[in-house]
């Protein structure tokens, strides 16, 4: 069953060769050590650029958002 949240949160992440990949993210108090991102895609939604990436912490699967331009996060949904 898929969960959705579009909801701000807090994430550590790596900027390498001009890529970002997320590294754990904090939902509410909890902390989450994302193991594998399982796929990403970008997207526009009218001025931003969006991009999405569907990681796993090796039990369930989650849809995070990043907004290069403010540098806001959204988790999107949850599996």
């Amino acid at each position: 069953m898929v969960v959705f949240f579009n909801e701000k949160i807090k994430v550590g992440a790596v900027f390498k060769n001009g890529n970002v990949f997320p590294k754990w993210f904090q939902y509410h108090s909890k902390k989450i050590t994302v193991k594998e991102i399982t796929y990403s895609w970008k997207r526009k939604n009218g001025e931003n650029r969006l991009i999405y990436f569907s990681v796993s912490d090796g039990v369930n699967l989650y849809e995070l958002s990043f907004q290069p331009g403010n540098l806001l996060w959204n988790l999107e949904a949850c599996e």
